[in-house]
């Protein structure tokens, strides 16, 4: 009889194990196979108060309507051009203490354009996140020696999991934008050959619409993509998707102008990390000579 108890007893031990072992696998395996969808909120903000009657707002009024666009659509990380220090630090104060960022300089102003006594404008990265980690302004190649400097800047923030988010601003002068994509272009290739995940959101003054003006952005792009519909007429040597850019089971309408009737700014994901899932729509603000790119997609780790 105790024979038979202790047999039962180590039986009853076993099947718990057991259950624990499964329920640990299944942890471990839902861990591995976990999601994130990433809204990016994409905006040349054209912090230009007084230069430009297309961008006449104070940015104080610029701040205060990107952070209700920005939370209005949930979106979780926001990449800024042309935009004052004083926007930026407001913007943040108005997202809230949950968003961080950062903002880098790309050249001192002599006016009053962001507020008085206000002279840095540059380019920023924010995400409903921790403060950026990693982060690095690199300079890239202009040969145009234009007063605005063209950087790439790029931190790593934790949503889940950890991911490089990267902001840029591209020459407006055609002979410096195949250089400045090549760089970026192997900066993305690189991180993403170690296994890394970035986006990148980017205005490069390259109309995709126009194939000839697109292969200037091949270093960026992975497979097929330009044009203005479903036909692409360039191929990318690159490793990153564009949110707006043609994809199977797509909505067959891609590559929607961002300023004017042309498009120049865009959202990248690293085509190995994020699903073909992704889109990309625009919405105009008052506030700028470009509308807003929200581009989405879903990062697997």
């Amino acid at each position: 009889m105790r024979t038979r108890r202790r047999h039962r007893s180590l039986g009853a031990s076993l099947l718990v194990l057991l259950v624990l072992l499964v329920a640990t696998l299944a942890a471990q395996s839902a861990a591995h196979a976990a999601t994130l969808r990433t809204k990016v909120f994409e905006f040349n903000a054209c912090d230009q108060y007084g230069r430009d009657p297309e961008c006449d707002a104070t940015a104080a009024q610029r701040a205060d309507v990107i952070a209700s666009s920005v939370l209005f659509a949930g979106s979780n990380v926001v990449t800024l051009q042309e935009v004052c220090r004083y926007t930026f630090d407001r913007l943040l104060q108005r997202l809230g203490s949950a968003w961080h960022g950062t903002f880098y300089q790309t050249v001192g102003i002599g006016d009053d354009r962001c507020a008085p006594g206000a002279r840095s404008w540059g380019i920023a990265l924010l995400a409903r996140a921790p403060a950026p980690t990693n982060v690095t302004a690199t300079l890239l190649p202009n040969p145009l020696a234009e007063n605005e400097r063209r950087y790439l800047l790029c931190g790593d923030v934790v949503i889940g999991a950890t991911f490089r988010v990267c902001s840029s601003h591209f020459s407006v002068h055609g002979a410096a934008h195949t250089a400045q994509a090549s760089t970026v272009g192997g900066l993305l290739a690189t991180h993403a050959g170690s296994g890394g995940a970035a986006l990148l959101g980017v205005d490069t003054n390259v109309d995709v619409r126009s194939c000839a003006a697109a292969v200037a952005l091949r270093p960026l792009y992975s497979g097929g993509f330009g044009g203005t519909s479903s036909t692409t007429c360039q191929t990318g040597t690159g490793v990153m998707v564009e949110a707006d850019q043609r994809r199977t089971g797509g909505d067959g309408s891609y590559n929607a102008p961002t300023c004017g009737p042309s498009k120049c700014d865009y959202v990248f994901f690293t085509a190995s990390r994020w699903g073909s899932d992704y889109r990309g729509v625009t919405t105009p603000l008052w506030l700028s000579d470009h509308d807003v790119l929200r581009g989405e997609g879903t990062l697997n780790w």
